[in-house]
């Protein structure tokens, strides 16, 4: 890392993600929403289960208040989940 790179600011994240940030989100919540009921995922996401069903489905925006949510469920960084940068 140069002196130059200290002086730029991180790349923030868009509120409404881009298509391959929202498909890396879906792609991580995927297995878990698999294996807990409808209910069970939403409740632990804070969001009601119609809308995260949308979001599994491509049929809304996924936004990063979402995203903030699934990383935190799933015990990731959110910048990780979003960018891909992680496991």
């Amino acid at each position: 890392m140069t002196e130059h790179d200290q002086d730029k600011a991180p790349e923030s994240l868009p509120a409404v993600l881009t298509d391959l940030q929202a498909a890396r989100v879906r792609k991580a919540l995927a297995p878990y929403v698999a294996a807990r009921t409808a209910r069970e995922s939403a409740k632990a996401l804070g969001f009601a289960r119609m809308y995260v069903r949308a979001v599994l489905h491509g049929e809304i925006a996924c936004t990063l208040i979402f995203a903030s949510r699934v990383a935190r469920v799933l015990g990731m960084d959110l910048d990780a989940l979003v960018r891909g940068d992680g496991p």
